[in-house]
């Protein structure tokens, strides 16, 4: 189990090392750096000149369609490769907004309708592709025209424009799931292990830091489903502000769960303080923090640190197991800041399934060390049972009453060397007598023998008083009685057999 640990630490370092963004189309991307843009104070139904009152150049990024409607214009430039290919081409908008694009002044589509007010608009798709009719650009420079409107988005996000370019028209979805499909792996393992882990905690009623393991792989697994959410489904804009609450609830979830699971295991006390603490800071972080991709990432990210400081500081102080802890969460937490932008599109789930997969290795090696414990309790107790049974058989022999051949008399179990089964009988071996017929079961007869009475066969009952020695042979296994009888005993129950008479 130690060395499973070791392999999700060096899984983490080389995520860092070789992790790269997923390849991307190649785009023509549109001139974003000036843009002419312009919010009309009418509705119209036409591209304006561009020239009127209102109308300025600014950065195409701060363009916000947000509750509004704006016009802008800018240029494409087409290489001649692009221009004069055979494959048709698209322009395609990623925007929370509804949209309509002219190219060199000829309408090529429109992606829901934008309008003057939310009355006049029907909500678009997030990621839209417009067709361009063969031959409207040329190599070079291109004027292209965009009105969108935002009327019925929840969110004034700081980017609500994610990309506008062109490139060789496919649906947009097919390349953003391409993008997500590496992910369903790490899905996989997310679930799987929330599962399990759950299920493991529930039967041995463990409701604490063992829980908080599997709700971490769970809450991960949801972020994971509503982030890949974006390729399965073209979705309207609006429902992409309930996708982004979503992803950083859930990373909210994740980073807390993580925190906690190492602040019960490692953290000195006061607890309650330091959780108290450590709280305060992270939602003054993300209250300070705008966008919601660096929002989600510092979701992550400051529990983990404050994770990472609970290990190191528990190492230091000899506590087990805290010195890993310590070395995956510096890990996890030096890929954030290296890769902030690509972090949570990258590789954030592989990190992710990874870093639960130490945890998880963690909880197995806990798990095994506690069975084995329970297994000592357990032949611990076994063993003394015997003893006070063979004590109180000493002081107050029991007797067992016997049916053979219509009469029933008492014998002393404490007189019994060893019970054989025959089908419906039992043979007793009774010392001073001859072999007794009883009319039970031997498992009936099982039942109702003390404690010294042990099965080791499963033809065989053993008072455990009588033996003398257990020997092994070629055949196999058998014990020698004081009264000198033998009695086998099976290979699969001989483990048990030598541990009862350790």
């Amino acid at each position: 189990m130690k060395n499973l640990q070791v392999i999700m630490i060096v899984w983490l370092a080389l995520l860092m090392g070789t992790s790269k963004p997923l390849a991307a189309q190649e785009f023509a991307h549109i001139n974003i750096g000036a843009v002419m843009v312009c919010e009309p104070e009418q509705a119209l139904s036409a591209p304006p000149s561009f020239t009127e009152g209102g109308c300025t150049t600014m950065n195409g990024r701060l363009v916000s369609p947000h509750k509004r409607e704006v016009w802008f214009r800018t240029t494409v430039n087409i290489t001649p490769a692009m221009a004069e290919g055979t494959h048709p081409l698209g322009l395609f908008i990623s925007a929370k907004a509804s949209s309509r694009a002219w190219i060199n002044g000829q309408l090529i589509g429109s992606n829901g309708t934008p309008g003057f007010s939310a009355a006049d608009e029907i909500p678009g798709r997030m990621d839209a592709v417009f067709p361009i009719p063969t031959g409207l650009l040329k190599a070079g420079e291109n004027t292209v025209t965009i009105h969108m409107s935002g009327h019925h988005g929840y969110l004034d996000l700081v980017s609500p424009i994610h990309f506008i370019g062109v490139t060789a028209y496919s649906d947009p979805s097919d390349a953003i799931l391409r993008d997500y499909m590496p992910s369903l792996l790490p899905l996989g393992i997310l679930v799987l292990g929330a599962l399990y882990f759950s299920v493991l905690a529930i039967r041995r009623r463990e409701y604490g830091a063992r829980l908080l393991v599997p709700l971490t792989a769970l809450f991960s697994a949801a972020q994971l489903i509503a982030e890949v959410s974006r390729g399965l489904t073209p979705y309207t804009y609006p429902l992409h502000d309930i996708r982004l609450v979503l992803i950083l609830a859930f990373a909210i979830a994740t980073g807390a769960s993580l925190f906690l699971h190492v602040l019960a295991r490692f953290a000195p006390k006061p607890r309650a303080a330091i959780a108290g603490v450590s709280l305060l800071v992270y939602a003054a972080v993300l209250f300070l923090v705008d966008g919601f991709d660096p929002k989600s990432s510092m979701a992550l990210f400051v529990p983990s640190l404050f994770a990472m400081l609970i290990a190191a500081y528990a190492a230091t102080r000899g506590v087990k197991h805290a010195g890993g802890y310590a070395v995956a969460l510096f890990l996890f937490c030096s890929l954030i800041i290296f890769a902030p932008t690509r972090f949570l599109d990258t590789y954030f789930y592989y990190c992710v399934a990874g870093l639960l997969m130490f945890l998880f290795a963690g909880e197995i090696r806990d798990h095994q060390r506690e069975r084995r414990l329970r297994a000592r309790e357990q032949a611990r107790a076994d063993k003394l049972q015997v003893i006070l049974d063979e004590s109180r058989e000493r002081e107050s022999p029991s007797n067992i009453k016997i049916t053979s051949a219509g009469k029933v008399e008492f014998i002393p179990t404490s007189g019994i060397a060893f019970c054989k089964g025959a089908g419906d009988y039992v043979e007793l071996a009774v010392k001073g007598r001859a072999p007794v017929l009883h009319s039970q079961s031997l498992s009936e007869m099982e039942a109702e023998l003390p404690g010294t009475f042990l099965r080791v066969h499963r033809s065989y009952l053993v008072n455990t008083t009588f033996i003398r020695a257990l020997e092994r042979e070629a055949s196999g296994a058998q014990l020698i009685l004081t009264t000198g009888e033998t009695v086998p005993v099976s290979r699969r129950i001989l483990p048990s057999v030598r541990k009862a008479l350790s």
